[in-house]
Formats: structure tokens, C-alpha cells, sequence
């Protein structure tokens, strides 16, 4: 009863997130837009580190080979909403702005032994800034107001199979395909200061249909004969790949700005057929998991267990490009890396056991940290972008029957800019929330009844 009525809030509650602009930051100005969407409630509590993710109580689209980490007849369904408040600023000029959206729905299954799948809708690139400035020619100043708007999604099937399951390894592979929709829009408002609203207009629109895919390998190997310590690596690779993309050019004429409806066409072209050159991303990620040997000091049934994990990931950015019959855009982009840290601490790790509550439950909860640095693909008057924060976060169980049903929070603080007296920086606190449902031991979801 307790994972239906979260289904329903949750459910309801990403419908109101996912009407909402999903993007205000200048940073999203080139291409398509950011990729992505924003930091997971899980995965962002310990510095972003999802290579190397993988158990029977977590979602991990980013890495499909984890798929078949899943306990048997134990599916796991979950909704993830993320939020980003940012203050920017660009000399002694500040502004704040903050949204918030759906960072994804996904149900994964186990199919057999060997066998896993999933399937989900996630963010894949979001657009959104508004930024004006102005330049003297002479006689008048010029002032040019732009604005950029727009998300593009995709839609995830993915397909694991565990190739090795002994006593000590385990070893998978995965894939996830996906269809890519969705529109960025960029547009640019020229005028004349002296005789405003009268100015010229034009606007840039990309529509997106698409097809993408990524694979990953999970390794998973026992250090110890008393199941105590693990290490784990993961590996996700994206190749480069071209996305079928629409060009959508208009030109306008007007006098007055802020009102389209008068707006005059001298230029236009609809239907630009042409393809968006997306480059390959490749990661790499551990994970080690610890507990103490079970003594009268730690009992079999109240060791803790500690989790350190990282990440190392690389995004040849430079090779992004725009080819359309009419028009080959230039690439702007450097390559980017990011390096992610984190640690997981649980003071009462137990397996199978049944809690109930009590004072036992701040025991079972999951306590995150984590940290990360890397470089951005914009460049800021010829300076690449950093960007580096720091981690926290809390996995709740859900204890009314024997689940793996939990609730995540996750608390990002980091910086985005090239630290230049000329350049924009960005301070923002990301606030993001998940939860994580599977069905009771008596309550399976794809289990079929016979009767007598």
C-alpha cells in the first residue's frame, strides 16, 4: 500500500515538474544545448560516480550493463525530480535565476538468471538563457537581446545479459537504444536604441528525431572468502554518432519587438534537412565496497559497510558539428573531462535481514558524500570553463515490508566559469529528489496466479 500511494504522489507531482522550463543558463547558449539533465538523487549524492553503480536496490540508466545486477522477481521502478538554483555574476551585475524537472522515469526488469531490461524517458539536451548587451556604432548604440529555449528527450529501451556469474566474478554487458525528440531554439533581437521597438529579428530552430545508443560493461569481483569486500569497475562508451535534425531559419522585420504578430518574414527556411555530428563520450568508474569481519564487536547483523567509488570521463566535444543543406555551422566546443569522488557509509549493513523501524533505522540509512572537478565545452573569451562542487546526500529505506524501495535526496554546491573579472560565474545549490519502488516479498508485480 505504502509503494502505491508514493507511485501516485510522485506521478503526480514530476507532471507539475516536467511543465516547467527546464534550463536558464547561458551555458547552454552553443549547440543544442546542455547535455543531459541534471544531477540523479542518488547518483548525485556522491559526486556524479555511476560507471561502477550497480545492485538489486538501484536504477542505473547511465550504465545498462547493470541490468542484471537486479534480485530475481524483484523489478524496480522509479521517478527522479531535480531542481538548480543559481546566482550569476559578471563584474558588479548579479542575477539570480532557478528551475526545476523531471530527471527521469524508468522501470527496470530482471528476465531470468542471466537477463535484465529497462525502460525509461530521460532528459537528453536542455536550452534555456536570455542575455542582452549593447555596442556603440558611432551615432547610436545597438542593442542585441538573446534568448534561447527548448529541451530535447529521449526515449530508452535497454538490454543487459550476465556473461560470467561464479562465486567470485560476475561480468555484463549491456546496451541501451533510444529515440531522440524534441526542439532547441535560439534567437537573436536587434534594434537601434534611439528609434526602439523598431528592430530586426532572427531565429534558429533545431528539431530533433533520432536515433542513439551507448553500451557498458560491469566487472564485479570478490577480494575476500567471506563476501566482505568487492571491488567493482564499470565502463559506458558512446561513439560518435550523426542525429537526423530538422533546420528551421526565420528573419523578421518589425516595428515593435514585442509584439510576433506584426512580425514581417524576409528570410526563410523550413525543413532544412541535415544531421547533428553528436561526438563519442567514453567512462570509466570503480567502485569498492567494505565491511568488517563479524566478531563479538560487529555481529553478522550490524557491520557497517563503506563504499568508495570514482569516476573518469571524457567527451571529445570538438568533433560536434551542424551540417544542413543550406548551412554548415562552425564548432565552438573544446573536449571535456570530469573527475567524480564519493563514499557511502552504512552503520548497519545486513542482508536479508527484515527491519522494521525503530531505533534501528537510522542504522540502516544510506549517508553520501562526494566532490567533482572538470571542464565544460564553452569557452568565455577564449578560456574554457571549469566547474567543480561538492556532495551530499541520504538513501531512506522504506521499511513497512521487506523491500528495496527507498527514498533518495541529493545536495549538489558547485561553481561554473573561467574565473576571469570578464567572465560570467555561476554559484548554484542543486536540491533533487527520487524514489525507488519494488514490490514486497508477498506482492510481485509480474507474478502469474493459477487457479485450481
Amino acid at each position: 500500500m505504502i509503494n502505491k500511494l508514493c507511485l501516485i504522489f510522485t506521478i503526480g507531482f514530476a507532471g507539475v515538474s516536467y511543465a516547467q522550463p527546464i534550463s536558464t543558463s547561458p551555458f547552454s547558449t552553443q549547440g543544442i544545448g546542455e547535455s543531459g539533465g541534471l544531477e540523479d538523487s542518488q547518483f548525485g549524492a556522491y559526486g556524479n560516480c555511476r560507471a561502477a553503480i550497480f545492485d538489486s536496490s538501484t536504477v542505473n540508466l547511465f550504465n545498462p550493463a547493470s541490468y542484471t545486477a537486479l534480485a530475481k522477481d524483484q523489478p524496480l521502478f522509479t521517478i527522479g525530480l531535480s531542481s538548480r538554483f543559481s546566482k550569476y555574476t559578471l563584474g558588479d551585475a548579479t542575477t539570480n535565476s532557478r528551475f526545476a524537472g523531471l530527471n527521469q522515469i524508468t522501470m527496470v526488469l530482471p528476465l531470468g538468471k542471466r537477463f535484465g531490461m529497462a525502460i525509461g524517458l530521460q532528459p537528453f539536451s536542455r536550452k534555456g538563457y536570455s542575455i542582452e548587451e549593447r555596442e556603440f556604432d558611432g551615432t547610436d548604440s545597438i542593442r542585441y537581446t538573446y534568448n534561447g529555449s527548448g529541451s530535447t528527450q529521449e526515449v530508452l529501451g535497454g538490454l543487459a545479459y550476465k556473461f560470467l556469474n561464479t562465486k567470485r566474478h560476475m561480468l555484463s554487458l549491456g546496451v541501451n537504444y533510444s529515440y531522440v525528440f524534441g526542439s532547441v531554439t535560439d534567437e537573436r533581437q536587434s534594434s537601434f536604441i534611439d528609434y526602439e521597438p523598431t528592430g530586426g529579428v532572427d531565429q534558429t530552430t533545431y528539431r530533433l528525431h533520432a536515433f542513439h545508443y551507448s553500451v557498458g560493461l560491469n566487472y564485479s569481483v570478490m577480494l575476500d572468502t567471506l563476501k566482505n569486500q568487492y571491488l567493482k569497475i564499470g565502463a559506458v562508451y558512446s561513439p560518435q554518432q550523426k542525429l537526423s535534425a530538422h533546420r528551421d531559419y526565420f528573419l523578421f522585420a518589425t516595428t515593435d519587438l514585442g509584439n510576433p504578430n506584426i512580425y514581417d518574414t524576409l528570410i526563410y527556411t523550413v525543413d532544412d534537412k541535415g544531421e547533428l555530428v553528436y561526438p563519442s563520450s567514453m567512462t570509466f568508474g570503480f567502485n569498492y565496497s567494505f565491511r568488517p569481519r563479524a566478531t563479538e564487536t560487529y555481529k553478522h547483523k550490524n557491520v557497517y559497510q563503506l563504499n568508495v567509488m570514482g569516476d573518469f570521463s571524457s567527451t571529445m566535444w570538438s568533433n560536434y558539428r551542424a551540417d544542413f543543406n543550406t548551412v554548415h555551422e562552425e564548432n565552438a566546443f573544446k573536449d571535456a573531462i570530469r573527475f567524480s569522488l564519493g563514499l557511502q557509509f552504512v552503520p548497519n549493513y545486513s542482508i536479508g535481514s527484515k527491519v522494521t523501524g525503530g531505533s534501528d533505522y537510522f542504522g540502516r540509512v544510506r549517508y553520501r558524500l562526494g566532490g567533482y572537478y572538470g571542464t565544460l565545452p564553452n569557452l568565455q573569451n577564449g578560456t574554457q570553463l571549469n566547474e567543480m562542487g561538492v556532495t551530499v546526500g541520504l538513501g531512506l529505506p522504506i521499511f513497512s515490508q521487506k523491500t528495496n524501495s527507498s527514498f533518495n535526496f541529493s545536495f549538489q554546491y558547485g561553481t561554473r566559469g573561467n574565473g576571469l573579472p570578464d567572465g560570467i560565474q555561476e554559484n548554484y545549490l542543486g536540491v533533487n529528489f527520487g524514489v525507488i519502488l519494488a514490490p514486497a516479498n508477498y506482492d510481485r508485480w509480474f507474478k502469474k496466479y493459477k487457479l485450481d
